[in-house]
C-alpha cells in the first residue's frame, strides 16, 4: 500500500520562488597592518563576512555578543582565540570555532602573515548587536581596543 504525502511550507516561513540563491566570491585584499571586514551577504537573521587581519593584529578585547551566535573559519594563517579562562588551541587553516551568544572571546594573529577568516553570524529578528565586556559593561559601536590600527593594504596581494 502506498500513501500520498503533500509537502507544505514551514509554519514559521513562506517559500518564495522570487528568492534566488547568490554565488559569492571569497576574494579579499590582504593587509600588512590593521583589519578589514567585508560584508558578503546578509539576511534578516544572518550575516556572512570575510575579514583580514595583519600580522600581530586581532579582534577587540574580551567580549560577548548578547544576541548573536557566530562561527569563525580560518582560510589563511593562524588565529589564537581566548575565552574567559584563557587561551584556546591555535586555529589553523580549515579549522573553525563556534561561539554561542553570551560566550566571551577575543583573538589575535600572532604570526608574520595575514590572517583571513570567514565569519558567519546568526541572530533573531530585530537583534540589537549588543556586546558586553567581562564585567557586564556595554561596549559601544564598533569600538577597537585590541591591537587597533588602520588597515594598510598589501599592493596586488589577495586571498583567492
Amino acid at each position: 500500500m502506498t500513501t500520498q504525502t503533500t509537502l507544505k511550507p514551514a509554519q514559521t516561513g513562506v517559500a518564495n520562488a522570487a528568492v534566488k540563491p547568490e554565488i559569492l566570491s571569497l576574494r579579499t585584499q590582504l593587509v600588512k597592518e590593521g583589519h578589514t571586514r567585508v560584508l558578503l551577504a546578509e539576511t534578516d537573521n544572518a550575516t556572512f563576512r570575510i575579514h583580514c587581519y595583519g600580522p600581530k593584529g586581532g579582534e577587540n578585547g574580551l567580549h560577548a555578543h548578547t544576541d548573536e551566535d557566530h562561527i569563525f573559519v580560518v582560510l589563511q594563517g593562524e588565529a589564537q582565540f581566548f575565552d574567559i579562562d584563557g587561551p584556546l588551541p591555535v586555529l589553523r587553516k580549515h579549522q573553525a570555532l563556534m561561539l554561542p551568544k553570551g560566550c566571551f572571546y577575543s583573538f589575535s594573529n600572532d604570526s608574520e602573515e595575514p590572517l583571513v577568516l570567514l565569519r558567519f553570524g546568526a541572530m533573531e529578528k530585530n537583534w540589537t548587536g549588543d556586546r558586553l565586556d567581562p564585567k557586564g559593561k556595554p561596549i559601544p559601536g564598533r569600538s577597537q581596543t585590541h591591537h587597533s590600527k588602520k588597515p594598510v593594504l598589501i599592493e596586488g596581494a589577495y586571498f583567492e
